[in-house]
């Protein structure tokens, strides 16, 4: 591979895992074996530069993404993704305050009963 894809890709270094060095061109073989393994090799060095199974494949999504929204095509253009996190940052917070205001009415109206 030449470029970074969705499972294999760098971050800045004061990123989560930013400090793992990820580097190109690399191999990706794929394995036909109940994990689905994909092992990342530099083809300089043969040495195994990453590997994932289907899980880490599917922690990728639901942690990764979910918590850092590294997606590579969103990296890419950081002033959009600085912008897009704020949005959704302040769209969770709106959400969490409505929910303990909600909980905190039914909780009152409980206790004063």
């Amino acid at each position: 591979m030449q470029a970074y894809d969705f499972y294999y890709y760098a971050r800045d270094e004061h990123a989560m895992l930013g400090h793992v060095e990820k580097p190109l061109p690399v191999w990706r073989l794929a394995y036909d074996d109940p994990q689905a393994t994909w092992v990342y090799l530099d083809p300089r060095t043969g040495q195994i530069v990453s590997r994932q199974d289907s899980g880490a494949r599917t922690s990728r999504w639901l942690f990764a993404f979910l918590h850092s929204w590294d997606w590579t095509g969103l990296l890419a253009r950081r002033p959009l993704w600085d912008v897009l996190l704020v949005f959704l940052s302040l769209g969770g917070a709106a959400l969490s305050l409505t929910g303990a205001v909600i909980g905190w009415r039914r909780l009152g109206k409980k206790l004063r009963a």
